[in-house]
């Protein structure tokens, strides 16, 4: 096997991985296809059979440029709601091994850079804390009291539910009919009393810029836009993020519009909604 031939077949191995790796520290996918092209070209540069370790050389090389790319996102004020950005199963099924549930990832960006870093290294890898340590380059005293915090913020205190795809699918339908239809009564079938919607427009599309709380303020701004809407939008449900998505399209511009993924409790109820009507974090969905 040549040197390219080695490079090549052993970062092939990783990549899935790596990937989810990248995704996971920055919630983008266009940031974590960067790092895995940069990175690719610093390892094959190196002679293959003098890197001692080529896992941990791309681990930590990737981890890395995660730091630096969430360190300059530390300068830009983001307008609104930042939610990570979606990607359809149907077009990373491979990143669907290593754990990318919207869910989680919302969880994670409660965590600091190096919180993260040590929280995935240890759960998702499970190397040891000698190892983490070595590989972000701290102590491992350190290392340990990172992930303990890490532990500590992602806490939700509410169990969550684990429906089948079958079942969220039939749930999602049933509760967007009743969107569409206005009736209240069986939104409260589906709709935690508790729920809390975000929205993510990123200042490119109208959507609310906070939070909205409480079952009477989801419906009512749910049903509202079902109204104005309606007409024009069809939709479509498919994977998101080893969740069920709803895709809205604009039957007038054919258009992407909106996707929607609902988290359900312990209940089968909906506890939280996120919804992603910024252009540019929607590319990966179709």
């Amino acid at each position: 096997m040549s040197e390219d031939q080695a490079h090549l077949s052993f970062s092939l191995q990783q990549r899935s991985r790596l990937h989810g790796l990248a995704y996971k520290m920055t919630e983008s996918v266009t940031d974590a296809e960067d790092i895995l092209s940069d990175v690719y070209i610093s390892f094959s540069r190196q002679p293959f059979d003098q890197i001692r370790e080529p896992e941990r050389y791309l681990v930590r090389s990737v981890i890395h440029a995660c730091f630096a790319i969430l360190e300059k996102r530390k300068n830009v004020v983001y307008p609104g709601i930042n939610l990570p950005e979606p990607l359809a199963y149907d077009r990373f099924p491979d990143l669907q091994k290593n754990d990318i549930s919207y869910a989680l990832l919302v969880l994670l960006q409660k965590l600091n850079a190096v919180e993260r870093a040590v929280f995935l290294l240890r759960e998702s890898f499970d190397y040891d804390y000698d190892e983490v340590a070595s590989l972000i380059g701290i102590s491992e005293a350190n290392c340990r009291q990172h992930l303990h915090r890490a532990k500590e913020k992602l806490k939700t205190g509410n169990a969550r539910y684990s429906p089948t795809s079958l079942e969220r699918e039939e749930m999602t339908k049933a509760f967007l009919l009743a969107c569409l239809n206005g009736d209240v009564k069986q939104l409260e079938t589906y709709l935690s009393k508790e729920i809390t919607l975000f929205m993510d427009g990123g200042g490119k599309a109208a959507t609310a810029t906070k939070p909205i709380a409480g079952f009477e303020n989801v419906m009512l701004y749910l049903t509202r836009g079902a109204i104005k809407f309606g007409a024009n939008i069809s939709y479509t449900i498919k994977a998101v993020n080893m969740e069920t998505g709803v895709l809205f399209e604009n039957t007038l511009t054919a258009d992407l519009d909106t996707v929607l993924i609902p988290v359900f409790n312990q209940d089968g109820q909906i506890s939280q909604l996120f919804g992603i009507r910024n252009p540019d974090k929607m590319k990966y969905l179709t």
